[in-house]
């Protein structure tokens, strides 16, 4: 007895994406698109360095503090704080991104007619000359 082939798997997409129905998001686990990992670990390097900056900064300025620097400590802080504003708005931007792949929309079908290359029919109601 013989058993019948498994189906084949369904083709990737041409973005890169994983096979599915269009407009879905992927299933969370499934394997990022090409580059996407790469991406990722950039920006979580990048804020992982910032971070490292921003407590140096704190740091810095709470040292000064107990020293008796008071004046100089507040351009520190500012400097720690703004890179906390410029993190919070990284992660707002990127909440606004969409999660897929752009969904592409088929234009509308024109009429019978006009797809036949027949004259278009006047309107229901509309004036013949």
């Amino acid at each position: 007895m013989t058993r019948p082939a498994p189906p084949a798997p369904p083709a990737p997409d041409p973005n890169g994406w994983p096979a599915g129905a269009a407009g879905q998001r992927p299933r969370p686990d499934s394997p990022p698109p090409p580059g996407q990992m790469a991406v990722v670990m950039a920006a979580l390097s990048i804020g992982l360095l910032l971070m490292r900056v921003q407590l140096w900064l704190l740091t810095v300025a709470l040292d000064l503090y107990l020293a008796g620097e008071g004046p100089r400590t507040w351009s520190l802080a500012l400097a720690s704080g703004a890179i906390f504003l410029g993190g919070l708005l990284m992660l707002v931007v990127l909440r606004r991104r969409p999660a897929g792949p752009p969904v592409v929309v088929a234009p509308p079908e024109p009429p019978l007619p006009a797809r036949l290359g027949a004259a278009p029919q006047p309107a229901a109601g509309g004036r013949r000359r």
